[in-house]
C-alpha cells in the first residue's frame, strides 16, 4: 500500500506545484466502510507531511462527499500504519493528480475512494 501511494504521488509531482484544486485525496478505508458518508463523525488519519491548508481542504472535500464532522488527524505513526493497526477506520494515503488517482490499485481487505479536493458541481435534479 505504501508503495502504491509513493508511485501515485511521484506521478503527480508536476501537479503538486499547481493548485490543491487539481488534486484528489486517496482515501483507504476498512471494508465495512461502503461510502465516504459512512465516515461521518469518525477520525481519519493523514501523514504529518501535509500542511494545515492541505488538511483543511481534505476535511472540506470529505464533508462535500458526504461525511460530515470528520476529524482529520496527524499522528506519530504514518496514516497507513494507523489504518492497518485499526486505530482509525480510514486514512488519506496521498494527494495526487486525477490521472494518478485513476491508476491507484485496489487493495485487498480495503476500500479505496477518490475524493476530489475541488468538489464537482452537482447537476440539477429534474
Amino acid at each position: 500500500m505504501a508503495a502504491a501511494s509513493a508511485v501515485a504521488e511521484r506521478m503527480s509531482v508536476p501537479t503538486l506545484d499547481a493548485s490543491l484544486d487539481s488534486l484528489v485525496a486517496i482515501l483507504v478505508a476498512d471494508t465495512n466502510v461502503t461510502s465516504v458518508s459512512d465516515l461521518t463523525g469518525k477520525t481519519i488519519a493523514i501523514d504529518d507531511r501535509y500542511s494545515e491548508q492541505s488538511i483543511s481542504r481534505v476535511r472540506s472535500a470529505i464533508a462535500a462527499a458526504g461525511a460530515l464532522e470528520v476529524q482529520v488527524s496527524k499522528g506519530q505513526t504514518t496514516a497507513i500504519n494507523r489504518l492497518v493497526s485499526k486505530e482509525v477506520p480510514a486514512a488519506i494515503v496521498g494527494l495526487v493528480s486525477a490521472g494518478a488517482a485513476d491508476s491507484f490499485p485496489e487493495l485487498a481487505r480495503y476500500r479505496t475512494f477518490q475524493v476530489p479536493l475541488k468538489p464537482r458541481l452537482s447537476q440539477p435534479k429534474p
